[in-house]
């Protein structure tokens, strides 16, 4: 009997293996007869389906009360896996009508029905999920240490590492399939979201320019593995059956990965940028001291630039020597500047504007009082020679300006020094123009 051929055997694999041999070798005969008998009399009698498979299902249920335990995935994977090459082998050795026979059978329906995948699933799930959280409620701002890895920070390195568990093959089940492909894109929109939530004033900007790489490296190597290993290798049965799945798989992951590409790249490259706007900005915030420096103070006229504006181009030096060449190209690192720099330039502009404003209307009122004073027939002779030597000498205002046009001189060099072109230049030139014309 099956059972004398199974009784000596615990071990799932071994019982398949055992009941394959046993049909095919000490059942042909039988299943001759049968066959014959069959197609004789008109009857429908299976033999593998109504008496060896229930014999192998009773021994497997009896010999193990852990069969079906789900509670350790691996050993759940692995016999389930021993199941599901044994259906393909039996299936192989069954005449159609057996095989549609066994599938439609009270059997085979029950003990297929006992692998609880869902809970399989859940129990994968919470591991690929739990190792992403982790890292980003705990170390969500680190630098891959890892020598040989593709990935420059540890967020990336894992969010594709947990896509490739999806698909290893010692966790994969054909039977949930849909469920790996949907927790597949979930890893990917969940990384697309975290960016999303970046603080400016908490983000590193080594970090993020570290990542706005690693995006763009993602993206290639989660393609190479969705053809390579996902549709080359994992879903090959599916495919076969349904040819256009490939298409509709494709376009889903290529519009998901999109969004991170395209829309988290710009968003870390404004970040970035932004971030360099800001520390450039607070050290030209100083421009506006300029006015207090010689009004009122006696102070020599200006000979050299302020040291706000050494102190701006410095930053953008800094950038480009940290990060030109090491993490960005050099022309990335020369847009990632040039971007800022419009919007500094722009900002410079607006102080230098308002202080010679301001200049033009403290000079327009000091004219207009000196008017009425030269109209008074009470001035002296001596008061009006007294005017007129003050006019003549270097006033406050124009030290002003001189500042100001050192200023613009030193900034329109640095921009050329470091080889960065803007289209708002032209208000530098516009800044040279009013400061130098008033004089």
């Amino acid at each position: 009997t099956v059972h004398n051929a199974l009784v000596q055997s615990i071990n799932i694999s071994l019982a398949f293996d055992k009941t394959l041999d046993f049909i095919r070798t000490e059942c042909k005969a039988m299943l001759y007869v049968v066959e014959r008998i069959n197609r004789e009399c008109g009857s429908q009698f299976d033999f593998v389906v109504n008496s060896i498979f229930p014999e192998l299902t009773r021994h497997l249920e009896q010999s193990s009360d852990m069969l079906f335990f789900v509670g350790d995935p691996d050993i759940f994977h692995e016999r389930y896996t021993y199941w599901l090459k044994f259906l393909e082998q039996l299936q192989s050795i069954l005449s159609k009508i057996s095989e549609q026979n066994l599938k439609k059978s009270k059997t085979y329906l029950e003990f297929s029905s006992r692998w609880d995948l869902v809970v399989y699933y859940q129990i994968r799930f919470q591991e690929i999920s739990n190792s992403i959280e982790n890292i980003i409620v705990k170390q969500p701002f680190l630098l891959n240490e890892e020598k040989n890895s593709l990935f420059k920070t540890l967020i990336t390195s894992t969010i594709f590492q947990s896509i490739d568990r999806c698909w290893q093959t010692n966790v994969f089940l054909e039977p949930l399939s849909h469920r790996f492909w949907k927790l597949t894109l979930q890893c990917i929109v969940r990384f697309r979201v975290w960016i999303e939530t970046f603080n400016i004033k908490t983000t590193d900007t080594k970090f993020l320019l570290n990542l706005y790489v690693d995006l763009q490296t993602f993206s290639n190597e989660v393609n190479k593995f969705f053809h390579s290993i996902i549709l080359g290798q994992r879903l090959t049965s599916i495919i076969s059956l349904s040819p256009n799945i490939t298409t509709e798989l494709t376009n889903i992951l290529n519009e998901t990965l999109s969004s991170l590409t395209d829309q988290c790249r710009t968003n870390l490259k404004n970040l970035v940028i932004e971030q360099l706007i800001e520390r450039c900005n607070e050290t030209l915030h100083s421009i506006q001291e300029i006015p207090r420096m010689y009004r009122k103070t006696n102070r020599e006229a200006p000979s050299k630039p302020s040291n706000s504006i050494i102190a701006t181009f410095r930053h953008l030096q800094a950038f480009s020597n940290d990060y030109s060449g090491s993490v960005l190209t050099e022309d990335e690192c020369k847009q990632f500047q040039t971007i800022a720099m419009e919007e500094i330039t722009k900002n410079y502009y607006e102080l230098c504007s308002e202080i010679l404003s301001s200049v033009r209307k403290m000079e327009d009122s000091i004219q207009r009082l000196r008017r009425v004073r030269e109209s008074s027939k009470a001035l002296s002779t001596m008061s009006q020679s007294m005017t007129t030597s003050s006019t003549a000498a270097l006033t406050d205002d124009n030290k002003i300006r001189m500042q100001i046009q050192h200023d613009v001189n030193a900034y329109t060099s640095e921009l050329k020094n470091l080889d960065i072109h803007i289209e708002s230049s032209n208000k530098l030139t516009i800044l040279n123009e009013e400061s130098r014309l008033q004089i």
